[in-house]
């Protein structure tokens, strides 16, 4: 069970989406993730989406990620879903909620849905992320990013999106929505 089902202790590996990976990086705390957790970043984050970030005391400066670089070094992993899987998710839900699904995150649900994943746990703070994650029936596999950094100290405050509170509200309105219907294309999970 999750988190958000009454576990007492962290997970010790961790997928990560885009928002994740830059947020850790803008609070500093990107290498105490590493060391903490057997971190996994989905390959379409790693080359494509988690580039740069901006420092919270510079905000005007753009830092770049070098995710392949710690790929290469083994200090993360690199997971890959193929285009088949990562398809096969999207044919689930309908046009307009895979319009605001993104596809590192689409590949991460893909992971998790063909095993790719392994026993980690997905940690994203997006809505529509989060919610498919529930519509999936994989809503025990989600942790907040607020939960992973447990009472690790960061320089700033936690966006709403980080927190508890924010994964337990969407996994709730994902798992409204897979008994509904809502957002899911007829049928599939019948």
């Amino acid at each position: 069970t999750g988190l958000t089902s009454g576990r007492t202790s962290r997970p010790s590996c961790v997928l990560l989406d885009a928002n994740v990976v830059i947020t850790a990086h803008e609070l500093g705390v990107w290498d105490w993730l590493v060391r903490v957790f057997h971190v996994c970043v989905p390959s379409i984050v790693v080359h494509t989406e988690a580039l740069h970030y901006h420092p919270s005391k510079q905000p005007w400066r753009r830092v770049p990620i070098d995710l392949p670089e710690q790929v290469a070094s083994g200090a993360i992993e690199e997971l890959t879903g193929t285009a088949e899987d990562i398809a096969r998710v999207l044919s689930v839900f309908d046009a307009s909620f895979v319009d605001d699904l993104h596809a590192g995150e689409t590949e991460g649900l893909a992971l998790l849905q063909t095993g790719g994943a392994g026993d980690a746990q997905f940690c994203s703070g997006d809505a529509v992320a989060i919610q498919a994650l529930a519509m999936l029936g994989f809503g025990d596999r989600g942790v907040s990013f607020q939960a992973l950094l447990g009472c690790k100290k960061t320089p700033a405050p936690l966006e709403a999106q980080c927190t508890e509170e924010y994964l337990r509200r969407n996994l709730e309105i994902g798992r409204d929505n897979r008994i509904t219907g809502t957002g899911l294309l007829k049928g599939l999970l019948d």
